[in-house]
C-alpha cells in the first residue's frame, strides 16, 4: 500500500477513517477520481503520498466548521466530542461503475460485513460513543479542576462580598483594590464551605456533560442533514454551506441548553446559597416557590445569547487565523495555534455576552438564601442592576471566567488525547 511504503502506518480504525474522509459513500472500499479530485483541488503543496495524508490530518484537525478541536462556550468551559465527527452518510441505492468509479469486491465486502451492514454501522455507532466519551472524560476533569473559578464566579455575581470594596472606577482600575474584593470572595467562600466550598455544584456540572454533548451532537448532525435534503440540495451533509452549518450550530446549541437548563438552574442555586444546601431540599424549596417555571428562570435570555454568542466567536476566531497565517507566511496553523485561537476566540465572545449571562444567573439564584432579591423578570434585573451597580455590575465575576478558560482548554485538550488512546480511536 502507498502509505505504508512511505513509513505511514496505520491502524485499521485510522484506516478507514480516512476512507471516509475522502469518499462520500457510507463505508468505502475504494476511492473514485471524483472524490479523489475534490478532495486535492485545494492542497497547496505538490501531491505526494505523506502531503496527502498531512492534508487530510490538517482538514481534520479544523474540524467540522474549519474551528479546531477547542470549543469555549459562554460559561467558559471547554466541550470536546463528537461534534467534530460527522456521521456517515446514508448508504446510496446502488453503487455504479465505470464513469472513473473503481469496482467493490462484493465477495470481500461480505466477508466483512454482517448481513444488510449492520455491522459496520454498529462500528460507526460505537465509534462515536467513544468519541462522546472521551470528550465526556475530558470534560469532567477539567470542571472539576477549574471548579473554584466557577463557583467564584457565580458568588461574584450573585453574592454581597463582605469587607469588600464597591465596585467602582477605582475598584476596577486599581489592581489592589480589585483584588482585595476577589480575596475577599475566596475568604467568604472558605469560611462557609471549607476547601469543599470551591466545589459546590461541580457534581451537577458533570452529570449534564454527557446528556448535553449527546443532544448538541445529535441535534447538530440532524439539523446539518436536513439543511442538506431541503435547503442546500445536497446528498452529503458534509457539503453544506457555511450559513446552514451555523445554524446548525446554533440550533444543538439551544436543543441541548434547553434539554439540560433545569440541572444549570439547580446547579446556580446550590452555588449562591450562603449555607451548606443538598440537592433534594433545594429541588423541593425551588419546586415549592414557583413549580416547574422555577427551573426555567432565565431560560429566555439564556437561549438569546447563543447565536450572538457563536457569530463573534467564529468571526474572532477566522480573523485571528487569517492574520497568523499572513503574518508567519505558513499555510495552515498548527494544532498548539488553532487550541489558542479557539482560547482567545471564546474569551472575546463570553466577554460580548457576558451581561446576559449575569442577568440569566441572577434570575436563577433568585430567592436563594445568598441572593434574596426577587425579579419580575429580566427587564427588572436589568433595572435593578443598573441602579445599584451601574454599567459594570454586568461585569461581576467576569474575571474568574476569563481565567479559567487557558486551564480549561489545556487540561481537556491533553486529557481528550489520552482518553481517545486509551478508547482505541487516536487519530
Amino acid at each position: 500500500m502507498a502509505l505504508g511504503k512511505a513509513g505511514i502506518d496505520l491502524q485499521p480504525s485510522t484506516l478507514s477513517e480516512f476512507m471516509n474522509f475522502l469518499s462520500s459513500s457510507p463505508h468505502p472500499q475504494a476511492i473514485n477520481f471524483t472524490e479523489f479530485r475534490d478532495f486535492l483541488i485545494l492542497m497547496p503543496r505538490k501531491a505526494s503520498t505523506i502531503e496527502i495524508y498531512r492534508y487530510y490530518e490538517f482538514r481534520k484537525n479544523l474540524g467540522d466548521d474549519g474551528h479546531g478541536n477547542a470549543r469555549v462556550n459562554m460559561e467558559g468551559d471547554v466541550s470536546l466530542s463528537a461534534e467534530d465527527r460527522s456521521l456517515p452518510p446514508k448508504p446510496k441505492p446502488s453503487l455504479k461503475t465505470g464513469d472513473g468509479h473503481a469496482e467493490v469486491d462484493h465477495d470481500s465486502q461480505h466477508e466483512e460485513e454482517a448481513p444488510h451492514g449492520h455491522r459496520d454501522t454498529d462500528v460507526d455507532g460505537r465509534t462515536a460513543f467513544k468519541f462522546l466519551l472521551a470528550g465526556g472524560i475530558a470534560g469532567a476533569v477539567s470542571r472539576t479542576a477549574t471548579a473554584p473559578f466557577d463557583r467564584l464566579k457565580v458568588f461574584l455575581a450573585t453574592r454581597h462580598i463582605e469587607s469588600a470594596a464597591p465596585l467602582t472606577k477605582e475598584t476596577i482600575l486599581h489592581p489592589t483594590k480589585s483584588s482585595k474584593a476577589l480575596m475577599s470572595a475566596v475568604v467568604q467562600i472558605y469560611r462557609e464551605g471549607g476547601i469543599r466550598g470551591y466545589w459546590v455544584g461541580n457534581g451537577l456540572n458533570i452529570v449534564k456533560i454527557f446528556p448535553e454533548s449527546a443532544i448538541k451532537f445529535l441535534s447538530y448532525e440532524s439539523s446539518k442533514r436536513m439543511f442538506a435534503k431541503y435547503y442546500d440540495h445536497v446528498e452529503d451533509s458534509r457539503e453544506i454551506s457555511g450559513v446552514s452549518r451555523f445554524l446548525s450550530g446554533g440550533i444543538g446549541g439551544l436543543t441541548s441548553q434547553l434539554s439540560i437548563y433545569p440541572v444549570e438552574t439547580l446547579k446556580t442555586r446550590l452555588m449562591s446559597e450562603t449555607t451548606k444546601s443538598h440537592i433534594m431540599p433545594t429541588v423541593k424549596q425551588m419546586w415549592h416557590e414557583g413549580g416547574m417555571r422555577t427551573f426555567y428562570r432565565g431560560l429566555v435570555i439564556g437561549l438569546v445569547g447563543v447565536f450572538p454568542y457563536s457569530a463573534i466567536d467564529m468571526s474572532t476566531f477566522e480573523a485571528l487565523k487569517l492574520a497568523y497565517l499572513r503574518s508567519t507566511g505558513l499555510e495552515e496553523p498548527g494544532v498548539l495555534a488553532l487550541l489558542a485561537f479557539g482560547s482567545i476566540s471564546g474569551s472575546v465572545g463570553a466577554t460580548s455576552v457576558y451581561p446576559l449571562n449575569l442577568v440569566r444567573t441572577r434570575l436563577q439564584a433568585s430567592g436563594s438564601s445568598g441572593h434574596p432579591q426577587v425579579y419580575t423578570g429580566m427587564w427588572d434585573v436589568v433595572q435593578k442592576t443598573h441602579a445599584n451597580e451601574g454599567i459594570r455590575g454586568f461585569y461581576r465575576g467576569l474575571l474568574p471566567t476569563l481565567a479559567k478558560v487557558v486551564p480549561a482548554v489545556s487540561i481537556s485538550y491533553v486529557v481528550y488525547e489520552h482518553s481517545k488512546r486509551q478508547l482505541g480511536v487516536a487519530d
